[in-house]
């Protein structure tokens, strides 16, 4: 068996603080090409709910190091979020090529947070030798805190109690882990998660956001060093992730900056990950850290999967993207589910209206930020009668759908503030199997109440071939809870959990100004 050493270190910044890393790496030989996670979820788990355990990188002749960030973990410091990761980040990889058993090669990985630390770094530090950023983006507002200006309520509020859980294990406040804890496990932190938090850690960087989001104060920038973009890149994205955006975003900036990135959309949620995401990091890293490689992973990756079909295209075809859809209705589109009120280049009529009721909001579950993310059956959700439904008829051919989705509409809301939710669905020629694969969101904030108005609402980037036979499916709400909070009606009331201040919305949307697009990913 290939036998690994694997022990604790420290490094202690220049600000006195000690920040703590888990080193594995072979027992034979002196020195070896060294990959490198910063996270702040525990050094002894190293992200194995996505990667392979460190030994596994060991027996393939890596050093592996996994740190624990400051004020996570047994590092010292007070943990702050992303703003702390730049400084942290450089002195640590120059500490990493001072250590006898680096060869001076090094390599980032890691995924959400730990994708982040890869791309903070002081302008004037020496760049890694490539990196690995998945699941991740630059912008905290787009990427990482909300869509459409609608705050991620289930995703962000839970992740939000995760470290705040961690705080009160460093602490040794069990009481206060456990309370958190059972909000978790029954679900009543979508009622008091931001109260808990406000308890048990009122800095959280993440709950902060959603005072952003109304108004109280601003985001961080993450400014990236250019000189680190430009360094071999592989990036790892999910169709069903929630920074999808970012990891597209990530790439065109590191083209832009001189790169030469690859990336890689698999069919994958946070956590779960497509087969051979493993093997395919190895070859990269491989390639750029050991200077062997397969002469088929010397073709720069740029690929995509094709959510029907089941296989890999090119996320740079133009292909999929020239068809327009446009809605027709009678008023009946959220009471009879009609054949052709969604048509493929042809001119859409009428109208369209949606009663939001908050004490029965309607649900969202499945895509990218659903409770269980991934393809969904929505068919219960579509026969409410708060959403309004448009399908195209049985396709005589396939269609390519492929890119950004957005929809164009003109509307009159009763209300100064609130939600439209988009989902998109294949359907079955007996509208029994409604198969939702991308969502989006908009929120309204300071809107012309009773008056015409028109917005613009992007959705999840997809890729897919919508088969001959099977139907494309656009349905409308003005809920999606838990994904986003439930919109009160009222800036002053605010977003979340329904409480007998909030007020019923009617939205009235003229079919006749409203057509789908497809743009490109880049």
């Amino acid at each position: 068996m290939f036998s690994i050493k694997c022990f604790d270190a420290s490094l202690t910044l220049k600000d006195g603080v000690k920040l703590i890393s888990r080193i594995w790496h072979p027992k034979e030989g002196k020195s070896w090409p060294t990959l490198l996670m910063r996270q702040p979820y525990g050094r002894k788990i190293a992200s194995t709910i996505t990667y392979a355990h460190p030994v596994w990188w060991a027996s393939k002749g890596y050093m592996v190091i996994i740190q624990d960030v400051r004020g996570q973990g047994d590092s010292e410091g007070i943990f702050e979020g992303f703003s702390q990761e730049a400084s942290d980040s450089s002195e640590t990889h120059e500490w990493v090529r001072s250590l006898k058993e680096c060869n001076g090669k090094l390599g980032l990985y890691g995924f959400s947070y730990q994708g982040l630390t890869q791309l903070a770094g002081n302008n004037i530090s020496l760049p890694p030798d490539c990196l690995a950023p998945a699941m991740t983006g630059l912008n905290i507002k787009e990427h990482w805190s909300s869509d459409g200006g609608a705050f991620w309520w289930h995703n962000n509020i839970a992740w939000a109690l995760q470290i705040a859980s961690l705080q009160m294990k460093r602490n040794k406040n069990f009481i206060g882990w456990k309370e958190i804890r059972t909000s978790i496990e029954n679900k009543t932190y979508l009622q008091n998660g931001l109260e808990l938090i406000q308890k048990y850690d009122p800095n959280n960087f993440i709950a902060r956001w959603n005072n952003v989001l109304n108004g109280k104060g601003e985001f961080e920038e993450i400014i990236p060093n250019n000189s680190w973009l430009k360094k071999p890149m592989l990036i790892y994205g999910g169709l069903f992730d929630p920074h999808l955006k970012g990891a597209l975003d990530l790439y065109k900036k590191s083209k832009e900056a001189g790169g030469e990135p690859e990336i890689i959309i698999g069919n994958a949620t946070h956590l779960n990950w497509w087969k051979g995401s493993q093997k395919t990091l190895a070859s990269f890293f491989d390639q750029h850290l050991k200077g062997n490689s397969e002469s088929n992973e010397k073709i720069n990756r740029q690929i995509i999967w094709n959510i029907t079909l089941k296989k890999w295209d090119s996320i740079h075809s133009n292909i999929g993207r020239n068809n327009e859809f446009f809605l027709r209705s009678n008023g009946l589109a959220n009471v009879d589910i009609e054949d052709d009120s969604l048509t493929i280049n042809s001119k859409g009529f009428g109208f369209a209206t949606i009663v939001h009721d908050p004490w029965r909001p309607a649900p969202l579950n499945g895509g990218h930020l659903g409770e269980k993310p991934g393809i969904y059956n929505r068919k219960s959700i579509d026969e409410r009668l708060d959403v309004a439904v448009f399908q195209t008829n049985s396709l005589e051919s396939d269609i390519f759908f492929s890119g950004i989705p957005y929809l164009e509409t003109s509307f009159i809301c009763n209300s100064e503030t609130f939600d439209i939710c988009l989902a998109l669905s294949i359907v079955d020629k007996n509208n029994e199997n409604i198969k939702q694969f991308s969502t989006g969101f908009l929120r309204v904030k300071e809107g012309k109440t009773d008056q015409e108005q028109q917005k613009i609402i992007e959705l999840q980037p997809s890729n897919l071939t919508i088969l001959k036979g099977d139907k494309l499916r656009l349905s409308i709400s003005s809920a999606a809870w838990p994904a986003i909070g439930v919109n009160s009606g009222s800036i002053e009331k605010g977003c979340g959990y329904p409480t007998p201040l909030h007020e019923i919305i009617t939205l009235n949307f003229n079919l006749n100004k409203t057509i789908m697009k497809i743009k490109p990913f880049f």
